[in-house]
This record gives C-alpha cells, sequence and structure tokens, in this order.
C-alpha cells in the first residue's frame, strides 16, 4: 500500500488529483491510501505522527505556503525519503525548491498523464529506498534494509553479512547474492567479498574502506572489473 497525501485550498483541484489517483490504482491494480488536506498547516500535524509515501502539494496554500511545508518535512521532521510533487498555477518556484529535493513540479491544469509519469517514478524509487535482503540462519529468518548491508564475506561454505548494527551468518553463494544485489549497488571485489558502494568511506588502489572502517582487499584480477563498476555507481568519488 502506498500512502498519499494530497493538500490543496482549493477544494475542485483536490476533488481532480484524487480522481485522477483513484483511476491510476486501478490501472496499476495496486492499492493507495489517499488522504485530502486542504491547508498545510493540517497536513503538518497529520505528518508529526503518520508517515507518507508521497505528497502531492500546491504551493499556494493561505497561511503556512508548500514551500515553507516542505522545508519542515525536510529539517523538523528529516524525512529526505518522501517524494514530493509540487504543483502550482505559477512557474516561478524552481530556485526556492532546490533545498526541498521534491520529486518534480507540475504546472496547473494538471496534465493527468505527467501525474501518472511522476507517481510511477515515486513507487520505484520507493522500492529502491526500501528494498529488503531476506534470509534465513540458525535462528530463523530475517529482513535487512539493503542500504545498512556493508559487505558480505565468504568462508569456507558460508556467507557473513555486516551489517550496520549487528552481523549475521547464513548459507548461500556469492553468485545468488550478485543475482539479487547487484543493481543496488553490490559489486564482487575479491573471491570473498562483495560490498555496498554506498557504504564505502574511501578507496585506494589495492583495498576498500568501508564507513565501519574495515579494509576490503580488492583483488588483482577484481582491480579493473571493480574500478569500472565504481565508475558506473559514482566516478566522482575516486
Amino acid at each position: 500500500m502506498i500512502r498519499v497525501a494530497v493538500c490543496d485550498d482549493i477544494h475542485e483541484a483536490v476533488s481532480e488529483i484524487t480522481g485522477y489517483l483513484m483511476e491510476y490504482q486501478q490501472l496499476k491494480n495496486l492499492r493507495l491510501d489517499i488522504t485530502s488536506f486542504f491547508n498545510a498547516e493540517d497536513l503538518w500535524e497529520h505528518l508529526k505522527s503518520n508517515h507518507c509515501d508521497l505528497i502531492i502539494l500546491d504551493i499556494e496554500l493561505v497561511k503556512m505556503n508548500g514551500v515553507e511545508l516542505g522545508h519542515l518535512i525536510r529539517t523538523e521532521l528529516d524525512d529526505h525519503i518522501t517524494s514530493i510533487i509540487y504543483i502550482s498555477a505559477l512557474d516561478t518556484y524552481y530556485k526556492q525548491l532546490y533545498d526541498v529535493q521534491p520529486l518534480n513540479f507540475l504546472p496547473k491544469p494538471i496534465d493527468k498523464q505527467k501525474l501518472f509519469d511522476m507517481i510511477d517514478l515515486a513507487i520505484r524509487l520507493l522500492d529502491d529506498k526500501n528494498h529488503i535482503f531476506a534470509f534465513k540462519d540458525k535462528n530463523g529468518s530475517h529482513r535487512l534494509r539493503i542500504k545498512e548491508i556493508l559487505y558480505f564475506e565468504s568462508f569456507a561454505h558460508d556467507l557473513k553479512i555486516v551489517a550496520a548494527n549487528e552481523n549475521y551468518e547464513f548459507r548461500a553463494s556469492m553468485s545468488e547474492i550478485m543475482d539479487e544485489l547487484s543493481d543496488f549497488g553490490f559489486m564482487q571485489v575479491h573471491r570473498s567479498y562483495i560490498v555496498n558502494y554506498d557504504q564505502i568511506k574511501s578507496i585506494k588502489y589495492e583495498e576498500l574502506i568501508m564507513a565501519n572502517g574495515d579494509a576490503i582487499p580488492i583483488s588483482r584480477n577484481k582491480r579493473k572489473e571493480t574500478r569500472e563498476a565504481l565508475m558506473r555507481f559514482g566516478g566522482e568519488r575516486l
């Protein structure tokens, strides 16, 4: 279920967008939990105790405007995950929106297909951010967010997961891990190590230093492949 908030002080605009969202969920065969608001203050009170995956937010609101609310979401709630689509009859807000990191800006009147495209993108980003790695060990089943995994280490017939808060050991092959996680920034830099690019603190010729300070060797026959992967995931850090 995707939780969506729609906020506009014009009731007809909220009804139109809500209608588009109802059409979208039928078209995509998924469930949207849609909540409507007619001012930023009520939406702000809601967000203090309720998470939204996507907010469709008008800029020109009466008291607190949409840009001010966006700043509160990013700073006071420290929420940089919720996607915000701004809507407005004016197109003069681009510089003001920079710090809010909106998903996009849609001019009024709303183009339904462009809105659908933006919802598609928001859902893809949500899936990436919340992607879960599931596995079993001797203590039972576990689910980890991939962003919390630093690296995998292979030894004997088992793998060790080094995560942000805890380590685990389970039975799997390196190829199985790469098949599942290579699209999420994981790369094999040694026959015994698969690392998460986003958890690399610094890069050296023969080793990678991870966020927890662990040094991971880059094997000689993996150096070219590793460098190509590093360039693909973010060459500016080389």
